[in-house]
């Protein structure tokens, strides 16, 4: 019986050593916070990256679900248009043409005026990096609180693609696709695009119509080719219409 009891007690050992050393297993994130790829665990910056596995997993589609899963970031959107940053307490609050943001917002690592993530969101995204605290270096002077770099899919060599469709309140309606076109092994093609339709949520007095309305787009076209076995063109455009 003890002999028994003691077999037992060394097979319920293992089993917790290895659930326990498996459960602190870090996966790997590669980042270009640097601008160029890295393991996140050797950037001396501080940094959030969600991979699209966690962006589905925690429902990130836009600024204000972002701010729900990054520590420190604080986002809304201006009256009239824009969008307002703070990070680690502070920010731009200024709202305007003339009005230099703190906060970089980027795709792919170049710059796209803020409003684009405030209305349209990210749409087909493969990563979402968040620096925080100045990256002058590699972001420009205006980059004092941060960075929000958004990562855009790649095309693969797999026919296929995907329709997300959302509808709440106010006759709100959010639609996202994506589709894979290779045309051959060297040459891939992948074609994403966005809408958001929301109703106003505030009345005005004098003209008794509704105002804070979305109607917003978005499209993206990217292109890979192997040039040869160790080179890779990649080559991304993008568009962004919408009005409040």
């Amino acid at each position: 019986m003890s002999n028994l009891y003691f077999k037992n007690s060394i097979f319920l050992s293992v089993l917790f050593f290895s659930f326990f050393a498996y459960s602190q297993e870090i996966e790997e994130v590669v980042v270009t916070a640097t601008k160029k790829a890295e393991s996140i665990q050797d950037i001396p910056v501080s940094i959030e990256a969600f991979t699209a596995e966690s962006i589905e997993e925690n429902l990130i589609e836009d600024l204000d679900d972002l701010q729900e899963v990054v520590p420190g970031l604080i986002s809304f959107k201006g009256v009239a248009g824009g969008v307002q940053y703070a990070m680690r307490g502070t920010g731009s609050y200024g709202v305007g043409v003339a009005v230099v943001g703190a906060i970089v917002t980027s795709v792919n690592g170049h710059r796209v005026n803020n409003w684009s993530f405030g209305e349209i969101g990210f749409f087909d995204p493969a990563r979402i990096e968040v620096l925080k605290g100045p990256q002058g270096t590699l972001f420009g002077r205006n980059a004092v609180n941060g960075v929000i770099n958004v990562i855009s899919a790649r095309p693969d060599n797999e026919y296929g693609g995907y329709v997300d469709v959302d509808m709440g309140n106010l006759d709100s309606t959010r639609v996202t696709t994506a589709i894979n076109i290779p045309f051959s092994d060297s040459l891939r093609t992948r074609l994403a695009f966005t809408s958001y339709e929301r109703d106003g949520t505030t009345r005005n007095l004098v003209t008794n119509k509704m105002f804070n309305d979305r109607s917003a787009y978005g499209a993206r076209l990217s292109v890979d080719w192997d040039i040869n076995d160790n080179t890779t063109l990649q080559f991304t455009t993008e568009e962004y219409v919408g009005d409040d």
